[in-house]
């Protein structure tokens, strides 16, 4: 038995994750290619007020982490902070990409309906798995994945639409 939050947000999730471990790949090139230190891209921000590549990822990686456990209506585990060096990121991805391919698809077609409360922000929400998947949990992983693509992009790391994209039509 599958289940549309197994089949369409995990498998989101497997292919964002993905994603951003290419992008990164392709701006630790870039960084080896310019002489530039890794640590001025896991700090880099588009603007000063925004929070920087590694805060993006982690961000990102959390919030799997966090729907993995409303899946299993669990409370969420702790959110890590960020990693220390940019290698620590791939190791993060690589970690939520095999607990992601360790979902049993049954345990989520037994909790798809059921509700659950989420605190989001300042407010706390009411949500089945499925309305947490479409409503908060893929447009906020969609966002800090954008947002990294777009910091390695501000440092003129030569990704494009379709480096986005790839494993997501694949």
């Amino acid at each position: 038995m599958t289940s549309p939050f197994y089949n369409y947000t995990l498998a989101t999730f497997i292919r964002g994750l993905n994603t951003l471990h290419y992008i990164l790949k392709k701006g630790e090139d870039h960084a080896k290619e310019h002489n530039i230190d890794l640590d001025e891209l896991h700090n880099a921000r588009i603007a000063e007020d925004m929070q920087p590549l590694a805060f993006q990822v982690v961000t990102a990686t959390n919030n799997v982490g966090k729907a993995l456990a409303r899946a299993s209506f669990t409370d969420p585990p702790p959110q890590y902070s960020p990693d220390e060096t940019y290698e620590g990121l791939y190791t993060r991805i690589e970690r939520y990409i095999v607990e992601l391919k360790a979902v049993d698809a049954r345990m989520c077609a037994s909790r798809e309906g059921q509700t659950f409360t989420a605190p989001i922000g300042m407010d706390t929400f009411e949500y089945t798995l499925e309305e947490y998947s479409v409503r908060f949990s893929i447009p906020n992983f969609y966002f800090h994945l954008v947002t990294a693509y777009a910091i390695l992009r501000s440092k003129g790391v030569e990704i494009g639409k379709l480096d986005y994209l790839n494993q997501f039509t694949a």
